[in-house]
């Protein structure tokens, strides 16, 4: 297309110069803003551009008002077959008139011959958008409200006979209406033009969004023969990733995405989201909806409408808890009421013999006297133990209290993480840009890894201790010789930053956790990615291994720890209990037992088998950043933006001691503890601060406890 530099008229690309003035026209390949199109519309600007062609915003000139243009490419304008189909079912489209279909016009010809037909405008971001810029998946009203309005928006097509055929956030327009949200869908009638199109043919383009195609869309149904329940199959992969925040399904290439659709089931909502199940009927509806055989789905919009009626939020149950009636002993009736069925043991006590009293009495004497006896020395010997025990207890805290730790100088901003080799005697910590490792019995650095471009995040050393992981806020994972300090590899697959590393305890596996609300598995060898897991709904900012190598444990932004099959990638439970974020991780060296550090200032200790609860540590009063087991798994340690780092007993949930000479100053976001590592022999404890140092604290008493 060419335009008139003066009165921005359009003309096609054989016209040399404006009619009415006189000038040369200039040639475009996107239309500039203030051009008139067909003598009706002036452009404002580019809205995008897809493979139908590009979409514009412009104003009516006579109405006055905001209308989309939507452009067809020039391969799609030139097919005659394409066209012809198209405009029947611009048509067929217009017959709708539903507030929940983008009002569509007719189909129309630019001045250089190019097609385009007019749409609604709607002011607002389309699905994709709106759960982007979501905290978390979506609330669990809002996402029933917006799938009932597509739905009834599909029911209207579907009463015309039309099929939408590519339901997915990015054709679902959100626009306001008051103060809810009102979707539209736009783009009905496409998939199926394009199918029959020979210029769409040549191109050899795949016509399924692969993340919501239905099953028969796999298999190769043709178009004509998909009816409405293909509509519905997307609309309930729509409705899962607005439940759980991620897809029904996850696939890394075509052939995985079509086993995935036509083969394996998906895990209901519920198992992703906790709080689902106390909505009655919803794992069901959105596990229907996503049925293999068209023929297990709802057969119409109708009654997908009275499923949704039938989904019904129910309160949490209460535990049952006894009454004081309830819990009252009951006094037996008196001897004289007992019914002749009672026990010959109870007559007995009842009618005792007085002729020989002091005979039958006597062993019974005895017995009390010897059971007496056993008492009393049960409670001196449980006296002594407890004041030994006390005593032992004194004993940690004023040996520990009191140590003044060994500071490591050289860091350059705040110290992020720590972490100690298999044989102790190599420290690596992560700050700024870097990595350093230090030489722990000089207290010297020996290498400063440069490679990274942001913040260092996360050092993980390899079972062997010859590899060195370090995760960063550049999106990457780094792996680095250990004794030369050379970079080894990069591994590049997250889309933000990566929050942690660590290795598998066999060293094959090398996990990674990341703000883009994914876990990767990476082959530590290769560096080939073996598995993404996707079940959080925010950043994912710690990960830890179980000590077989079985399970991994993840805590999130979301407020959620989760336990996963580290071989299948099946999250096994969803753990729920923090009030806000989970920074940090560990499991203790038995493998039974998971800890969580949150933002909430607390410590949580779980079942790593089942996910119960098995209690809260507090005492802290900033978060607590960093968790970490003793080896021998008797000591759990906590380190906070309080400036300190506790220790407990993980059996008992009891204090034995706090470690507190980190400056606090008035920003504990600076001063704070922001990472603590046991070495290897459970000697001494490492601490990255936030005033730039490293400190390790001799915490050989608790060997003794």
């Amino acid at each position: 297309m060419k335009t008139c530099p003066q009165c921005s008229t359009g003309y096609p690309d054989s016209h040399i110069t404006c009619p009415t003035h006189g000038v040369l026209l200039n040639e475009i390949r996107d239309l500039k803003p203030g051009m008139i199109i067909h003598q009706s519309y002036r452009i404002i600007r580019k809205l995008g551009q897809g493979g139908m062609g590009a979409v514009y915003l412009a104003q009516h000139t006579l109405m006055d008002e905001p209308r989309a243009l939507k452009f067809l490419s020039p391969e799609l304008s030139q097919d005659q077959a394409f066209t012809a189909r198209f405009l029947r079912e611009v048509r067929t489209l217009r017959q709708i008139r539903n507030h929940n279909v983008v009002d569509c016009g007719d189909l129309e010809a630019a001045e250089d011959g190019s097609l385009f037909f007019s749409m609604e405008f709607v002011d607002g971001p389309d699905l994709r958008g709106l759960m982007h810029n979501t905290t978390g998946p979506l609330p669990i009203s809002l996402a029933l409200s917006i799938t009932r309005q597509i739905a009834e928006g599909l029911g209207a097509a579907h009463s015309k006979g039309m099929v939408h055929r590519d339901i997915k956030p990015e054709n679902i327009l959100m626009a306001r209406d008051g103060d809810r949200w009102l979707p539209k869908i736009a783009d009905f009638g496409i998939v199926a033009t394009k199918e029959s199109s020979t210029a769409y043919t040549r191109t050899g383009g795949t016509l399924l969004t692969m993340a919501y195609a239905a099953p028969e869309q796999w298999r190769g149904t043709a178009a004509a023969q998909l009816d409405g329940r293909t509509d519905l199959y997307a609309l309930g992969g729509l409705l899962y990733e607005m439940l759980t925040g991620q897809t029904a399904f996850q696939a890394e290439n075509y052939e995985g995405w079509a086993e995935q659709h036509r083969n394996t089931p998906p895990q209901p909502p519920s198992t992703l989201r906790p709080d689902l199940v106390n909505w009655q009927g919803l794992d069901a509806l959105v596990l229907r909806l996503l049925a293999k055989d068209r023929n297990d789905r709802p057969k119409d919009v109708a009654e997908l409408l009275r499923l949704l009626d039938a989904v019904v939020c129910l309160p949490p149950q209460p535990v049952s808890v006894p009454t004081v009636q309830d819990s009252t002993p009951r006094k037996a009736p008196p001897a004289a009421t007992l019914p002749v069925s009672v026990p010959f043991v109870h007559q007995l006590v009842a009618k005792p013999a007085p002729q020989r009293r002091s005979r039958q009495l006597w062993p019974i004497f005895l017995v009390v006297f010897l059971v007496a006896l056993c008492i009393t020395g049960i409670i001196t010997f449980v006296a002594t133990k407890g004041s030994a025990k006390s005593a032992h207890r004194t004993y940690l805290r004023t040996n520990l209290q009191t140590a003044v730790p060994r500071t490591l100088f050289g860091s350059t901003a705040s110290v992020e993480t720590v972490a100690f080799s298999p044989d102790g005697r190599t420290l690596a910590s992560g700050d700024a840009e870097t990595a350093e490792l230090w030489n722990v019995d000089s207290g010297k650095w020996t290498h400063t890894l440069k490679g990274h471009s942001a913040w260092v995040l996360s050092v993980a050393f390899s079972p062997d201790g010859r590899t060195l992981a370090t995760g960063s806020v550049d999106n990457t994972i780094k792996l680095w010789d250990v004794a030369s300090g050379r970079l080894l590899r990069t591994l590049e697959g997250h889309s933000d930053a990566v929050q942690c590393v660590t290795f598998s305890p066999n060293g094959s596996t090398l996990a990674s956790a990341s703000s883009d609300r994914t876990i990767k598995l990476w082959d530590a060898s290769t560096g080939q990615l073996i598995r993404t897991l996707l079940g959080h709904s925010d950043y994912v900012i710690s990960v830890a291994f179980s000590p077989d190598g079985g399970t991994l444990a993840s805590g999130s932004t979301d407020h959620v720890v989760m336990i996963w099959d580290s071989i299948t990638g099946k999250l096994l439970h969803a753990l729920q209990g923090h009030k806000d974020i989970v920074l940090s991780v560990a499991y203790s060296p038995d493998g039974r037992t998971i800890a969580s550090g949150s933002w909430d200032h607390t410590a949580k200790l779980w079942d790593a088998a089942s996910g119960q609860l098995l209690g809260t540590l507090e005492g802290h009063t900033a978060e607590v950043r960093s968790v970490a087991f003793s080896p021998d798994g008797r000591t759990l340690a906590t380190g906070s933006g309080d400036g300190t780092i506790k220790l407990w007993d993980p059996s008992t949930h009891e204090l034995l001691a706090t470690l507190d000479s980190h400056p606090t100053g008035s920003d504990q976001s600076h001063h704070g503890v922001r990472s603590i590592a046991f070495s290897p022999d459970g000697r001494t404890l490492a601490s990255g601060n936030g005033d730039q140092n490293i400190r390790l604290w001799d915490v050989s008493a608790l060997k003794e406890n």
